[in-house]
């Protein structure tokens, strides 16, 4: 373990020094993610001004939830990004060979070699989204709701990286998966909204199979509106982020036993 921190640390060195060579590219990156992610924001409040709630919940609360939705994605993104490049390309081109001919877990390879500043462009943008809604509602600030959101925003992120290790590992039979990940990443953004207002089919979708509802409209439901035992719900996003990186895991150590190289 003490081996692959070190290791770590020296990757994230050397992909800051890496970001940083393009100094103007990646302060350009931080703001578009920042801008975009306003502007999805804005747009989301132009929609609620025009219904005075959204199944009992305020503008203020969307808002919360809007916010928090961003924290664990942010995370995930800012770690775990070169996932998106063994989808689209690292397969398919071949570049999974390099990885194989090191003395090192090839996954850790893979998910340390990228670091993505762009990310504290979504860090900065939730967390002003809770600040600012969070003093315009009513929270209840018990050590049981804080301690699921931290859960949630740590677990979370992990879902977040493991429902993409789980379809980047697709394309080890078919080369590309990127369309997939995505597919299932912008799944994400059903969590934006309460979970209470969906289908009960789409609801049993987001708690048990792409669980983004159960890691991120439920928390803020415990937190805001006290629907949920937070002790209960932290319990399950723990579990839920276990099994499916378990799943991730599995997928990955498959694929990568029925990789052929392109011999580019």
């Amino acid at each position: 373990m003490k081996r692959y921190i070190k290791l770590y640390l020296v990757y994230l060195q050397r992909a800051i020094k890496s970001r940083l060579e393009y100094k103007k590219d990646a302060i350009v990156g931080m703001f578009s993610f920042l801008i975009t992610n306003t502007l999805q924001f804005f747009s989301l409040m132009f929609i609620v001004k025009s219904i005075p709630s959204l199944n009992g919940w305020t503008m203020y609360e969307l808002g919360f939830l809007y916010g928090f939705s961003m924290m664990p994605r942010a995370l995930d993104h800012l770690l775990t990004d070169s996932l998106w490049y063994v989808g689209y390309w690292y397969v398919r081109n071949g570049v999974i060979d390099r990885f194989l001919i090191r003395p090192v877990n090839t996954l850790f390879q893979v998910i340390a070699e990228i670091f993505q500043p762009e990310a504290f462009g979504e860090l900065i943008m939730g967390l002003a989204l809770l600040i600012v809604c969070g003093t315009k509602i009513d929270l209840k600030w018990s050590f049981g709701n804080v301690f699921v959101m931290i859960i949630a925003t740590i677990f979370g992120a992990v879902v977040f990286t493991s429902l993409k290790l789980i379809t980047c590992s697709i394309a080890f039979w078919t080369k590309r998966s990127g369309q997939l990940m995505s597919m299932v990443y912008n799944f994400a953004d059903f969590a934006k909204y309460p979970i209470q207002i969906y289908h009960p089919v789409i609801k049993f979708i987001m708690t048990f199979i792409i669980p983004f509802g159960l890691v991120i409209s439920m928390p803020a439901s415990a937190f805001i509106k006290g629907m949920y035992n937070p002790w209960l719900v932290s319990a399950a996003i723990i579990l839920a982020a276990a099994a499916v990186f378990a799943v991730g895991t599995f997928i990955w150590s498959r694929g990568l036993r029925n990789y052929e190289s392109s011999g580019s």
